[in-house]
């Protein structure tokens, strides 16, 4: 079963190579006592600590940027806040509430005591993914995943005791992923996650590891969409290989429209009427592909390309002044003209060829921009919805840090 994914990812930009460092105390809002061995770290980085026995903490070599801050400890309710790294931050004292290490949620909505066995595999396949790369991404904790599915609604709603841990052997990284939400709504076949994940490096057991770790990021990276992102950024895709085009949803009348008329061009030029060459050639590419689509299908991209200021604009004055905010109404393509479509999702996807570049439908939540960051993230996440390529493969198994790197050419 297909599914419409809404990817979150935390919104961390960086402004400048200069570094910093943060640093606090944590403490029991109860007793005020300093907590040690709480674990804080930077969503979406390799950046992270523990606190000492005075229930203090650095996180270094940080560059300027904004950043959302985790701080987890069992007994204790996570504590998650956006931060601002400059040169100005003062120490953080954070209060975690003690907790009785129970979701509420699930308390008030008793989960499936089956639930692994009758939803494992679905989680699996739309949080860790269908990829080859998901083989080697491995879930080392499941035990601490519930599960619980609405029948009336026909939603299956996920949660966790605590952190999950992956290791994904493909990518070289051992991945600590605190999970607030996943939500699979088989009425709309769409689905959605939100979390913080803490990237760990795995440690070679060969050289030549290192290598193939490298090769293998460089790969997933190219025509993600935080390379996309990065790249509508700096204003440079076509230098990196992308394309975006606008996608009209067409219905019945549109396409009955559409048929008359050109039926009515066609009579003209029979009579030597010159009426069908006057036609526009974008206007009579978008006629021809109405016209050829197969029944069921609502969807047509136009070939001309859309330009980058018609939907990436500079930040005003009330908006963080390291982003840019991205509008568009309606559906757009995006295309990545460096890579085909893989085999694995050729199986899942009919009607596509080996020849394919990948590509992925993107449309935004009615009136509402996002912001994107240098770094590749963007906010809200829950604002941006994805159809096709990335849906299918931006999962846990092929995620990489915010501070990754593209090496090489």
């Amino acid at each position: 079963m297909k599914f419409r994914f809404v990817l979150v990812l935390c919104f961390i930009s960086f402004l400048s190579n200069a570094q910093f460092l943060i640093a606090g105390t944590v403490i029991d809002s109860a007793t005020a006592q300093p907590l040690n061995d709480v674990n804080i770290f930077l969503s979406h980085t390799t950046i992270g600590t523990n606190s000492n026995k005075k229930g203090e903490f650095q996180l270094v070599n940080l560059k300027q940027g904004k950043y959302e801050m985790v701080v987890s400890s069992l007994n204790y309710e996570d504590y998650i806040i956006p931060i601002q790294i400059n040169q100005k931050n003062e120490p953080f004292i954070i209060k975690l509430k003690p907790s009785a290490h129970i979701l509420k949620e699930v308390v008030v909505e008793s989960y499936d005591p089956n639930g692994w066995e009758k939803w494992g595999e679905q989680f699996s396949l739309n949080f860790i993914g269908a990829t080859q790369m998901a083989r080697n991404c491995n879930l080392l904790n499941p035990e601490v995943v519930k599960f619980k599915f609405n029948s009336k609604t026909k939603r299956l709603r996920v949660f966790s005791t605590e952190k999950l841990v992956f290791e994904n052997k493909t990518l070289g990284y051992k991945i600590y992923y605190l999970l607030t939400k996943f939500e699979l709504d088989f009425n709309t076949k769409s689905f959605s996650f939100k979390g913080y994940p803490l990237f760990e490096e795995l440690k070679p057991k060969k050289t030549k590891e290192i290598t193939k770790w490298a090769e293998a990021r460089n790969e997933t990276f190219r025509g993600s969409i935080r390379h996309f992102i990065r790249s509508l950024y700096a204003d440079q895709l076509d230098q990196d290989g992308f394309e975006v085009r606008e996608v009209r949803i067409v219905n019945s009348i549109e396409r009955n429209r559409v048929k008359e008329l050109l039926q009515q061009l066609y009579e003209k030029a029979a009579n030597g009427d010159s009426a069908l060459y006057r036609v526009k050639n974008d206007s009579l590419d978008y006629y021809l592909k109405v016209n050829n689509l197969n029944d069921g299908d609502t969807k047509v991209t136009l070939n001309k390309l859309v330009p980058i200021e018609n939907f990436v604009f500079n930040p005003n004055s009330t908006m963080d002044t390291s982003s840019k905010a991205v509008f568009f109404e309606g559906t757009m393509q995006i295309m990545y003209l460096n890579k085909k479509m893989p085999y694995e999702y050729l199986r899942a996807v009919p009607n596509l060829t080996g020849n394919d570049n990948i590509r992925t439908d993107i449309y935004l939540r009615p009136g509402i921009p996002i912001l994107i960051y240098p770094n590749g993230t963007y906010f809200n996440g829950l604002d941006l919805f994805t159809d096709g390529y990335w849906s299918w493969s931006e999962k846990v198994a092929t995620m990489m840090p915010s501070d990754y790197v593209l090496t090489g050419k």
